[in-house]
């Protein structure tokens, strides 16, 4: 698998398809096989006091769930059309930098049960957790979303 040929992928995608993310200048930085990071930078989502946006921040934690969340069902070989199903987020210290948010895998044993789920049932999910650090490694926000895959039509 071309990790890096990838995320090229998925940052086309995004830019394309979603107005919302193409707004605010979201970018992938980096995907490893295990990790997701998306960023955005401040200016275009700040707010009037001077803090990244409680709405973009959601952006690019969703994003890179949902980026995560693409690229495994890829690799699983699992075709069809992906959801968010349920979606929480927690501000917890203001952000006064680039948002950068960074999407966790879910397990392998996760990924086979839904692989078999998804096979045998044509829809399944999985969750996937995010977590925006600044630059002194302090956590800004947390998200965790379920991501459903349903079988095309």
């Amino acid at each position: 698998m071309n990790y890096s040929e990838a995320a090229r992928g998925l940052q086309d995608f995004l830019l394309l398809n979603v107005p919302l993310a193409r707004a605010a200048k979201l970018s992938v930085e980096s995907y490893d096989g295990h990790s997701l990071v998306l960023s955005a930078p401040l200016e275009e989502n700040i707010n009037d006091k001077g803090t990244a946006f409680g709405g973009s921040l959601y952006n690019v934690c969703v994003s890179a769930a949902w980026g995560m969340s693409c690229l495994k069902t890829n690799e699983l070989g699992c075709d069809g059309d992906l959801v968010v199903a349920k979606a929480e987020i927690e501000y917890l210290r203001p952000l006064r930098e680039t948002l950068r948010a960074q999407a966790q895998a879910p397990s392998d044993e996760a990924l086979k049960l839904f692989q078999e789920t998804f096979l045998r049932r044509g829809k399944a999910s999985f969750e996937v957790s995010v977590v925006v650090k600044d630059s002194h490694n302090k956590t800004c926000a947390t998200f965790r979303g379920k991501y459903a895959l349903l079988k095309k039509a």
